[in-house]
């Protein structure tokens, strides 16, 4: 969903060609350039993460029924200054490295987000990112049809709280339906960093582009969280 730079930190969750290719590698989940050393994400239009779904928790988790393990499990993910949870979770599933995918984590996470009762759920998100320039054509190419999440997404719900990169996602929820609001989940309240209003957007979650603006310095992307026939 976003470039991501190769470097010696990134490069152990990826996949282990790309630390001895000289020529660009194209895959239908990425493209990545070893003279920008660039990875560029591709909208998946298929859900490849399907068979490897598990619900791990209850369908609905009231806040008093959180236990020590989903809180270390939100903990760990939102702590991503003092461990490295947080870039092997998305870099091992944006690079479609299933081989290296710790499912148990990713499926605690997912199911957790998914099992949150939905309290207080914001008919707008936002996200700051960096894209590249394909990253930008690839949105464009999509716009009004679909694509899936291909990691799990932050999102605030105060504008003036997001990364200022060159991009920002606006999330629109007005008009989804129950089914489709499962895969977000309001998490600050037990997020490491609880000041930056955190929401999380669950891996392999259906989007829709709505529209694609640049606005003086930044792009605007609009999408709208939708309802998925292939989930239970």
């Amino acid at each position: 969903m976003a470039s991501c730079i190769v470097n010696a930190r990134s490069n152990r969750y990826l996949p282990k060609q790309l630390a001895t290719t000289t020529e660009n590698y194209d895959t239908e989940h990425f493209y990545y350039n070893p003279q920008t050393n660039l990875l560029d994400c591709k909208l998946l239009t298929k859900n490849l993460y399907y068979p490897f779904f598990q619900e791990v928790y209850p369908n609905n988790i009231s806040e008093y029924e959180l236990t020590n393990d989903m809180l270390y499990v939100l903990k760990s993910y939102t702590n991503s200054q003092t461990n490295e949870c947080y870039m092997k979770t998305n870099l091992n599933l944006l690079s479609a490295n299933f081989d290296d995918i710790d499912w148990i984590y990713v499926n605690k996470l997912r199911s957790l987000i998914r099992g949150l009762i939905k309290t207080n759920i914001k008919p707008i998100y936002y996200r700051g990112l960096n894209l590249s320039d394909n990253e930008i054509k690839y949105y464009i190419e999509k716009r009004n049809n679909y694509y899936y999440t291909n990691s799990f997404l932050s999102f605030t719900i105060d504008r003036l709280l997001i990364y200022s990169g060159n991009a920002i996602l606006i999330l629109k929820i007005e008009n989804s339906n129950e089914k489709a609001k499962k895969n977000i989940a309001n998490i600050w309240k037990w997020s490491t960093f609880s000041e930056e209003k955190e929401a999380l957007l669950a891996v392999g979650t259906k989007l829709k582009i709505l529209s694609v603006h640049y606005f003086g310095y930044r792009w605007e992307i609009e999408v709208e969280l939708m309802e998925d026939d292939e989930e239970a």
